[in-house]
């Protein structure tokens, strides 16, 4: 799936199944594309979930800073022969691209698991709501008081805004509604 569009963070996720026998392949191969993937320009991280007991799915969770460099990640040999790599020891591979509010809600346990589009909008308003009043009242005034013309008093409010809801507010969230985000499947 190609995105096109220019998108600021663009989160990957891969689950492997592996194969019954084949787990310490699978663990040498992760510690190897890992080590590749993270000298591409505009990689942030990988983060690896182990399979629970009784699964045999890996899942990988990769995360660039644009889409382009993510693409030039996908489209460079290296990441080809890791892939090939992977065939040896691979039943079956699921792969999600999220580039919107879904990396906010990616599930702590199943981090392909994305709620309802109504449940994010929700989540992300009650969470917002109080965050602009708040730095309104703080930040916004405190720049007003010192002579900050609105523009950038705008965006250093932004920026804040940004800051705590991506680092604290939603992950914080999140874990609190995490039954109502993701409640179980009917038995």
């Amino acid at each position: 799936m190609a995105v096109t569009e220019h998108v600021e963070g663009v989160t990957v996720v891969v689950v492997r199944t592996v194969r019954s026998g084949l787990e310490h392949e699978c663990e040498a191969w992760m510690h190897g594309v890992g080590e590749v993937a993270i000298t591409f320009p505009g990689h942030l991280g990988i983060t690896i979930f182990r399979p629970r007991p009784g699964s045999r799915d890996y899942t990988f969770v990769f995360r660039f800073d644009t889409v382009e460099h993510l693409e030039a990640w996908e489209r460079s040999a290296e990441r080809a022969d890791w892939v090939a790599r992977a065939e040896a020891f691979t039943e079956r591979v699921i792969v999600h691209k999220h580039t919107g509010l879904e990396t906010w809600f990616a599930h702590p346990d199943a981090p392909i698991a994305v709620p309802p589009r109504w449940k994010m909008v929700v989540v992300t308003w009650a969470v917002a709501f109080p965050l602009i009043q708040i730095l309104t009242m703080t930040i916004g005034r405190g720049l007003a008081s010192a002579g900050v013309p609105a523009l950038p008093r705008g965006a250093i409010a932004g920026l804040a805004m940004v800051l705590l809801m991506t680092y604290l507010a939603m992950p914080f969230a999140t874990r609190a509604l995490k039954r109502w985000l993701y409640p179980a499947p009917p038995p």
